[in-house]
């Protein structure tokens, strides 16, 4: 099954935590047919188009749905909050039915702050949610008590779990190990350099620091570079191509330190997952000083740092390069611990957990 967000895989090992019943996976990344495609994209207005996609997915998700006849738990990764009106009643029938449904959120309580269709689609989701109890939503990271009353979901009709680690990608250091002192420090910024990851202040603030630091460093920048913005060619620094999965794990596996920030009307309730991949691997991280992002930051231990100041970027990496050759990566060993499958399936499944097997 194709996901829209790879981080998010180690979801599909959780039936092998629980002693019993069969989860069945629902995403939104389907095939659609060619003639619908070439009907949509003839819509001179690319936004309705993208729309009618994303609606059609969100219906075929549901239907698939109706094929999981030998299932308990039915777990949907994605969904637009925008896009429920016909999607949530087929998920009440495989409630009636006796299934749990549990519906991944991630950003959608943040984006119904500023968007009113997205806020209407919330009302509507926690509408469904108070009338069926075997309708749940999963969310990361912490409770949405941060948020303004009218977006937070009922008590009863949600869990709370840390972010997925990706399981197969690890620190480069295991427990115990330190980074040899004749080294150089690499310190990175990853990802698809978008809107909501403003980097500009960020890659002088590292440059600077780069010039002037007393520790032996060097700067990187990992993007995949079919959507490399030009400006990033003329800096000096060294670039990496992150196009494939393979490429973007290498590199974060490389980079000692990752430096992010993320608009907070985008960002401020919602994980990184950019943030958890490059924990997964080991990266001490510097981030958005914004209540979900360092949650993922502190537990269930502190592998780095928030900021709420630019001026404070720098005394952050001198705190993270002390942290890394004092305590290597046996941080993230413990970090992980808490964000296995294993670990959510205790959350998901406490009275259907195996109590007899290891965690990773």
């Amino acid at each position: 099954m194709k996901l829209m967000h790879n981080g998010l895989k180690d979801f599909l090992l959780l039936e092998e935590y629980i002693d019993s019943g069969k989860i069945g996976f629902l995403s939104l990344e389907t095939s659609l047919p060619q003639w619908f495609i070439n009907l949509t994209q003839s819509i001179n207005n690319y936004s309705v188009g993208l729309q009618l996609r994303r609606q059609y997915r969100h219906l075929a998700m549901a239907l698939r749905s109706f094929k999981f006849s030998d299932v308990d738990t039915i777990f949907i990764f994605e969904v637009y909050n925008q896009h429920l009106l016909f999607f949530m009643p087929l998920l009440a029938i495989m409630a009636l039915r006796g299934k749990e449904v549990l519906i991944g959120l991630h950003g959608n309580q943040q984006f119904a702050i500023t968007s009113k269709i997205k806020f209407l689609g919330l009302l509507y989701l926690k509408a469904y949610l108070n009338l069926f109890k075997k309708l749940k939503v999963v969310t990361f990271e912490v409770d949405d008590d941060v948020l303004p009353e009218k977006l937070r979901l009922p008590d009863k009709s949600k869990y709370i779990i840390p972010h997925p680690i990706i399981s197969e990608a690890k620190p480069k250091f295991l427990p115990g190990e330190r980074l040899p002192s004749n080294v150089p420090i690499k310190i990175g910024v990853v990802g698809m350099i978008r809107s909501e990851k403003p980097i500009t202040e960020i890659i002088d603030k590292l440059q600077e620091y780069v010039k002037s630091s007393e520790y032996q460093c060097e700067f990187v920048i990992g993007t995949p570079f079919g959507q490399k913005p030009d400006y990033l060619d003329q800096l000096n620094v060294t670039l990496y191509d992150t196009t494939t999965q393979e490429e973007y794990i290498q590199i974060l596996t490389e980079i000692d330190i990752l430096v992010i920030h993320y608009e907070k009307d985008r960002y401020y309730y919602r994980t990184s997952g950019v943030i958890s991949d490059a924990a997964s691997c080991g990266c001490y991280i510097i981030a958005s000083d914004y209540p979900v992002i360092k949650h993922q930051v502190n537990w269930p231990e502190k592998i780095g740092s928030t900021f709420s100041d630019f001026n404070k970027i720098s005394n952050l990496i001198d705190e993270g390069i002390i942290h890394i050759r004092e305590k290597g990566q046996d941080n993230h060993w413990l970090w992980r611990e808490g964000r296995t499958a294993k670990a959510i399936a205790k959350v998901l499944f406490p009275n259907n957990y195996k109590l007899d097997t290891k965690v990773d």
